[in-house]
């Protein structure tokens, strides 16, 4: 615990007192078992299902937290984010549920659905730039502009707070789980929930993954400085972007293990939840069950739960996928 650096994530009372506003806007996501992967892999497998959230994925946490901490004349002035698309349907959420003008910059690449699901909520929505990281150049030169705040997508102990409050939901639904696997791009849910475990849970395993197209995080822990990554297509949308030095604290001290899937891997597990489940689940969410379904995690005793975190998938990605990967 003393390793963790407080300037950059969340004590355990901060995530509590985000638990508490949360209490009132939305209810703790589902734990499920996963018969089929407790039975490959000998142990109990359980998912968190932060996909059944509203907006779909767990980002709606801390934009909620963070926007219920603004005073009245800052939500006033509005808010402006940039996103991969969760993210910013998480700002979209929060900023109708508060009355507050947001303004949301997506890369042009960011799924279709995500982009309209943003407008449906009320929000603007600006999608020239040519990836994530271009986006977040643009809106951070808005809100300096304009005088109002920046929602960071991995960044700022209100956000990670708030994300940080599934963890605390882990705690009391599974107080023996052994291990969690988490969906990590630039490493607000790792930040948020690993600041967590390491407080009140030490002798849980925290594994973070991405895919191999998203690894900045990864790249960068194994170096131990930032590694800048090339940008390119893929499944994962929502892991995509570089890191800087706080998101490296993070990898460095949040994680015991981080781990990367292949797009070939990542494909197919989205095909298969889909298949086997019923749910649609994008790449970011999916990674984690990626990592169990191809033999990248070694877990020995369970519990082990895994996030799934994100169902705004493009229906033809969906479907081309479910082609590509029958039974």
């Amino acid at each position: 615990m003393s390793l963790l650096d407080f300037s950059i994530v969340p004590e355990a009372a901060a995530v509590r007192a985000a638990a508490t506003r949360l209490r009132s806007f939305m209810s703790p996501s589902r734990l499920v078992r996963s018969d089929a992967l407790s039975d490959q892999l000998g142990i109990e497998v359980l998912f968190k299902l932060e996909l059944e959230n509203p907006t779909g994925s767990f980002k709606v946490r801390g934009a909620y937290n963070v926007l219920a901490g603004l005073s009245p004349e800052e939500r006033a002035r509005g808010v402006v984010a940039s996103s991969a698309g969760n993210h910013g349907l998480g700002v979209a959420y929060a900023a109708k549920a508060f009355g507050t003008p947001a303004m949301l910059y997506v890369p042009r690449t960011a799924p279709q659905v995500k982009k309209d699901g943003i407008r449906a909520l009320g929000t603007l929505v600006n999608d020239e730039q040519p990836d994530y990281d271009a986006a977040m150049v643009v809106a951070k030169a808005h809100a300096a502009r304009e005088g109002i705040r920046f929602i960071n997508p991995c960044l700022g102990l209100d956000l990670l707070a708030g994300q940080g409050t599934v963890a605390l939901e882990l705690l009391d639904q599974c107080p023996a789980m052994q291990t969690v696997v988490i969906c990590t791009g630039g490493g607000g849910l790792l930040g948020g929930m690993g600041s967590v475990l390491r407080q009140l849970a030490p002798g849980v395993r925290v594994v973070g993954v991405q895919s191999v197209e998203t690894a900045a995080m990864t790249h960068s822990v194994r170096a131990g400085r930032v590694i800048d990554t090339v940008v390119t297509p893929t499944l994962a949308d929502g892991l995509a972007g570089q890191i800087d030095a706080d998101a490296l604290h993070i990898g460095q001290r949040c994680a015991d293990d981080l781990v990367l899937v292949s797009e070939e891997e990542l494909g197919e597990t989205i095909a298969w939840l889909h298949r086997t489940t019923g749910m649609a689940v994008e790449g970011a969410g999916a990674v984690t069950v990626a990592a169990l379904r191809h033999g990248h995690i070694d877990a020995a005793t369970g519990p082990l739960v895994a996030l799934v975190s994100g169902r705004n998938i493009d229906p033809s990605t969906l479907d081309l996928l479910t082609t590509r990967f029958p039974a």
